[in-house]
């Protein structure tokens, strides 16, 4: 059966869209600061905090692809993570650049509607999984390092209540 979606369907598709765009931001941000960690500072102290900040922001400048290359040139992942890494980016290509026009017509059917929501779930999780594979790399940089996860921790803990305004 052909219908329209309806407005709680909308916002459902819109809610989705945004919050696999958003999660996929974070893990593009957990990615770029590993690269920058793992290629530009490579051991703690070699560059200054301001230094650092300087080359994680020219990271955070590259696309998600260019990053993956990055990766790729410095060996800096393992290559299963890194194959991971780049089929999600075929999701994220799909969601960002081509799902409009491929699966736009397709929401108009049950099924349609169905297989696009199961899509954007799908890759939702992905991201979260991969974005928590990321993360266990980076720890195991830092710990390979003697860095205290505890403390990144607590730092982590202490900027998110100041966003809040806790402080």
């Amino acid at each position: 059966m052909r219908r329209q979606l309806n407005p709680e369907e909308l916002d459902e598709l819109y809610r989705h869209v945004g919050r696999c765009i958003w999660h996929l931001q974070y893990l593009e941000d957990v990615l770029h600061t590993f690269l920058t960690m793992k290629i530009e500072i490579r051991e703690p102290g070699r560059v200054s905090v301001e230094e650092a900040n300087e080359l994680l922001s020219k990271h955070r400048r590259a696309n998600f692809g260019t990053a993956l290359g990055t990766a790729s040139r410095h060996n800096a992942l393992p290559l299963d993570l890194l194959e991971k890494l780049r089929s999600l980016k075929e999701e994220r290509d799909w969601l960002v650049h081509r799902s409009v026009h491929q699966n736009g017509d397709t929401l108009y059917t049950d099924e349609g509607r169905n297989a696009v929501f199961g899509r954007l779930g799908l890759l939702m999780q992905n991201t979260q999984h991969l974005k928590k594979l990321l993360m266990a790399e980076a720890e195991l940089l830092c710990a390979g390092h003697g860095l205290s996860l505890e403390q990144a921790e607590v730092l982590a803990s202490a900027k998110i209540a100041w966003l809040k305004g806790d402080v």
